[in-house]
Parts: structure tokens; sequence; C-alpha cells
């Protein structure tokens, strides 16, 4: 399904395996990927205008990561994580294009962004997969594989509510104790 939604289109910073440039993965997977393994990636979108791959998305079979540049932090989704998915205009008439995600992690929802300025016909190919993803509640896993905690994704999701300070230290340390200790 995925192959069927984001096509290899590398003049839209779009590649399908077996057809990613190694020095882009390479990129993807030391710079905002770190948690990815290479076996693991399907396809892989370079948000960046030079074409290295250091920033962008990498799709895997249960999750997808991405980072819209150095300035912001790496973001993971697990797909059945998804609820909303809608493409946006980022700039009025200038053609940039963004996908606004709502994803819920527990008694959690919130918002994130992906940017596609540099690419913004692939914002529709990615919002239509992960669309698909979300409604049609996939299972890209093999049955086989246990479900397991994203520990980076947590962690990060920690440290925005306390920089956000919806949580307080104690209660952030509290948890961040706990899950070291859960994984």
């Amino acid at each position: 399904m995925l192959r069927d939604r984001l096509p290899h289109a590398p003049q839209m910073g779009l590649f399908a395996v077996p057809n990613i440039p190694a020095g882009k993965l390479e990129n993807a997977l030391s710079d905002y990927a770190t948690e990815v393994g290479r076996e693991e990636v399907l396809a892989l979108y370079d948000a960046t205008l030079s074409g290295t791959g250091g920033d962008g998305a990498v799709f895997t079979s249960t999750r997808f990561v991405f980072q819209n540049n150095d300035l912001e932090s790496t973001q993971t989704v697990r797909y059945p994580d998804l609820v909303g998915v809608e493409v946006q205009s980022r700039w009025l008439g200038l053609g940039g294009k963004r996908v606004a995600l709502r994803v819920n992690r527990g008694r959690a929802t919130f918002e994130l962004t992906m940017d596609f300025s540099g690419a913004p016909k692939a914002a529709s190919y990615v919002a239509e997969f992960l669309d698909t993803a979300m409604v049609e509640d996939i299972d890209f896993a093999p049955a086989s594989e246990p479900e397991e905690t994203d520990v980076a994704a947590v962690r990060d999701a920690l440290q925005r509510l306390r920089a956000e300070q919806k949580l307080t230290e104690g209660d952030y340390q509290r948890l961040v104790d706990e899950l070291e200790a859960s994984s």
C-alpha cells in the first residue's frame, strides 16, 4: 500500500525502495532518523533544497520519522496514532504546502506539521498515504512483530510538554524514570 500511495518521484523528492539513493538515506538516518534501521526504510521524502536528504521524512512499515529543518526536533509517529491529516497552503498564492497531522498518544492529542515548501506536489501524495493508513487502520507490521513503545518519541513528547510548562519538573522526571525502567 505504501508503494501504491508514495510513488518513486525524484522530481518531488520522493524515493521508494529499492531506488533510494544511498547518500540521501545515509544522511537521513544519521541526521534525524537515528532510531531507524536501514533495512526498515520503505520510502524517503527529501525536503532539502540541496538534495542531501538531511531533512524530510523516512517511512517504515510501522511508523514515519520526520524533521522539517535542523531548528526543529525530530518527530516519530506510529501510523495507528494518526487521527487527522490535512494538506494546507503555506503561503497565500506562493504554492507552498504543508501537511497538518493530528496525533493521539494515550490521552493526549496534539498537532504536528510536515513542511513541503520545497516540493509542494509531494504533499498530496504523503497526505493521501497517511490518510489511507489512518482511515483504513492498516497494520503494516508483520503479525509476529510485538508492539513496542517508541521510547524516543515518548521522551520527545515529555520534553515538549515540560518546555511548554504543561508538565512539572517533578512529574517529568518521574515519567522519564518510569520510561527508562520499563525499556
